[in-house]
């Protein structure tokens, strides 16, 4: 599969200044790049027709070009002059035009789409490099430093407010908080019509002209974007996702009425700063959000399912050429002569059968790369099936090769819409039902298949039920009941570990296992809870959970705990222990409750257990089931662990390492776990990556939540 983008022509790519269309096709083109795929950037002119290339095009006229030489393309929508104008303009009939014309056409807003009204033009939203755009760990200002950046203005007047300039002043000033406004120097011709009394205010700060490097230090440099803009073409747009990425809060207007990571307002004085004092009550709930969401839409996610629409428009092709070729060629009807049998229900299947001997090549071909997996070349009576076992949206492609010529005679796509499908969660455990049932969702979503899920933990089953109407919940995993596509999801170890998950569960976060098995987004899908806690509304607690499976998980800095329980009740806190056991380990090894905590431990239903955490002020846990537990009822969580690394649980702004010391070892593929021994400590360093970890490293992130 061959790409060509389509520069505008006005600026370089990549451009060395201020382009946003030119920096979405550099940013998509790296990634295409970097996944294997062939792809290049030219110039209309220079395209000639070659039905195995793919022609995006970013400006009407361009596409306009390109249909009149007969060049078939997919079409992306970046004007908002197009709305800005109205419908009678010609500026909207130009892209209507190349909307119409094109294979199918993809808007970054979603006004876009019914505004134009046509069944060719869908959405699909701004990215961001998250290898580029990054987050350093900063703390916060006590008072909020504020953001802009932007290119303000429009087309026929540069001295328009377009991007919300004045209100985010305004609302600075009345705030006393310091502002900074970035972009290129013809932002200048807003700020000569400004008031004096906003130009001149002294906590205002203007930089024009900023290369890349510099833009991610002002994101790192401030605490939120300040985002009040009356019309874009893109929600989110481009800066937006930047900021986000770089753990920037987002404060502004969009076309939504929420945003993750995004106080959403009117562009009014009074909505801005309520939605300031909002995000500077709640700053990180939305930095996490923001940062989550920043994840959500990178390129690095994004990449594939742009590769996704480009394999739907080789598809359209396709069926466009076969349609032409029906129109002029006499079609034979004759009955098959042989019977081909696909099914995904243990990886891709072909099955040939039937009376005649013929021999075929069958093709397994990842459609979303358009690389060819497996091949096999086959006679009647044999079938051939994929060793992969995880999802990937199969085209299978049989070829009659009998005369030594190779005749497509079936082709199939896999498409789970309406299909019965299963997965099986091979786990028991809190933290990796937790961890997974997020995706179970999310790929249930994207599919509109009808999914049955297989959760051997009674307790959750019975939670994820009344939760995941959209989801039939299985106690066993029984195989009377046929289904089109079955995956199962696990931490796989031995010589099939590969043919049912694509990386080593070590290598990557508990909640990738899923998202990798599943071929979904590399993120987090945190689980939807219903939960009851007013029972627990009025009380002043934190709780923690110490006990653990085998002592390489526990805290082991002897003083660690009790200090930690001293200073939370000198703040006025009661400390509730909630594990199951208040002592617990091996003879020689018995590990105790804190001194100073209430006994909360004790066999507790989970759904008491889950209402004990969302009542409490932060939970402060181990890598454990627990820790989970608390992070599915977005409670802030202050997680110690030293032998996973970072990656391996959820996120959270207050995980607490010591990466100076041995540390990992869980993660480290080198390594075999021995569950059998409860002294398990692979390198011998008695458990350093622990002991290490200090009281005051761990209050240090305790005492930014009380």
């Amino acid at each position: 599969m061959k790409i060509i983008n389509i520069t505008p022509g006005l600026i370089p790519i990549p451009p060395n200044g201020w382009g946003a269309v030119e920096k979405i096709i550099w940013d998509y083109h790296q990634q295409l790049v970097k996944i294997g795929m062939r792809s290049e950037i030219k110039y209309a002119n220079e395209i000639k027709y070659d039905e195995s290339q793919i022609v995006h095009v970013h400006v009407a006229n361009l596409a306009n070009i390109l249909h009149e030489r007969g060049i078939p393309y997919i079409f992306t929508i970046h004007d908002h002059h197009a709305y800005l104008y109205g419908k009678d303009s010609e500026l909207f009939k130009e892209n209507l035009k190349a909307i119409e014309n094109s294979v199918f056409s993809l808007s970054p807003c979603k006004y876009l789409v019914p505004y134009f009204g046509s069944k060719k033009l869908r959405y699909f939203s701004h990215a961001v490099n998250t290898e580029i755009f990054t987050f350093n760990n900063r703390q916060r200002h006590k008072d909020l430093k504020l953001l802009c950046v932007a290119n303000n203005g429009y087309a026929y007047d540069q001295s328009k407010d377009r991007k919300g300039f004045k209100i985010a002043i305004q609302a600075a000033k009345t705030l006393g908080l310091p502002i900074t406004i970035a972009g290129p120097r013809n932002n200048d011709n807003f700020f000569k019509t400004l008031e004096p009394e906003l130009n001149n205010y002294s906590g205002l700060t203007k930089l024009y002209d900023l290369d890349e490097k510099w833009l991610i230090h002002l994101y790192n440099e401030n605490d939120a974007f300040l985002h009040f803009s009356e019309l874009e073409a893109g929600h989110p747009n481009l800066t937006l996702l930047e900021a986000m990425a770089c753990g920037l809060p987002v404060i502004g207007t969009f076309e939504d009425d929420a945003y993750k990571g995004m106080a959403v307002c009117k562009r009014d004085l009074d909505d801005a700063i309520a939605a300031i004092n909002n995000v500077n009550l709640n700053y990180d709930k939305f930095r996490n959000d923001a940062l989550v969401n920043a994840r959500e839409n990178s390129y690095q996610n994004r990449v594939y399912e742009l590769t996704a629409l480009y394999s739907e428009y080789r598809n359209k092709i396709f069926a466009n050429q076969l349609e032409n070729s029906y129109k002029i060629t006499e079609i034979v009807h004759k009955e098959p002569e042989n019977s081909i049998k696909i099914t995904f229900d243990d990886g891709a299947k072909v099955d040939i059968s039937g009376p005649f001997q013929k021999k075929y090549k069958v093709n397994f071909i990842d459609s979303l790369t358009n690389i060819s997996i497996y091949h096999s070349e086959l006679n009647t009576g044999m079938w051939a099936a994929t060793n992969t076992k995880y999802y990937n949206k199969w085209l299978v492609e049989v070829y009659d090769i009998t005369d030594k010529n190779e005749t497509l005679v079936h082709s199939e796509l896999m498409d789970l819409k309406n299909k019965n499908v299963k997965i099986v969660l091979d786990s028991n455990s809190l933290g990796d039902l937790l961890a997974w049932i997020g995706a179970v969702d999310e790929f249930q979503k994207k599919h509109q298949c009808n999914l049955s899920c297989v959760v051997f933990n009674e307790d959750l089953r019975k939670i994820f039920e009344k939760n995941y109407l959209n989801i039939k919940f299985l106690s066993v995993d029984v195989y009377s009941e046929p289904y089109f596509a079955k995956y199962k999801i696990g931490c796989f170890e031995g010589e099939n570990a590969r043919t049912l998950s694509p990386e080593d569960y070590r290598t990557m976060g508990l909640c990738s296992i899923a998202t990798s098995i599943l071929g979904l987004s590399n993120i987090e899908y945190r689980p939807i809870i219903e939960i009851n806690s007013k029972k627990y509304e009025n009380k002043k607690y934190v709780c923690i959970a110490t006990q653990s499976t085998c002592q390489a998980k526990y805290w082991n800095n002897k003083r660690g705990w009790e200090e930690v329980v001293k200073y939370i009740k000198s703040k006025g806190y009661e400390v509730w222990c909630i594990d199951r056991y208040n002592n617990f380990g091996v003879e020689k090894s018995m590990n105790h409750m804190p001194l100073g905590c209430i006994d909360k431990t004790g066999d507790f239903p989970l759904e008491e257990r889950l209402a004990q955490i969302k009542g409490s002020k932060l939970f402060i846990g181990l890598s454990s089931g627990l820790s989970w537990v608390a992070w599915a009822t977005n409670v802030p969580v202050v997680l110690i662990s030293g032998f996973t690394k970072s990656f391996n649980e959820f996120y959270t702004p207050h995980r607490v390492i010591n990466e100076k010391v041995c540390n990992g070892c869980w993660n480290d593929t080198n390594v075999k776990f021995d569950k059998s021994n409860w002294f398990w400590c692979p390198r011998n360093k008695n458990f350093e990556c622990s002991k290490e970890i200090s009281p005051e490293m761990v209050l240090s992130q305790v005492k930014k939540i009380i």
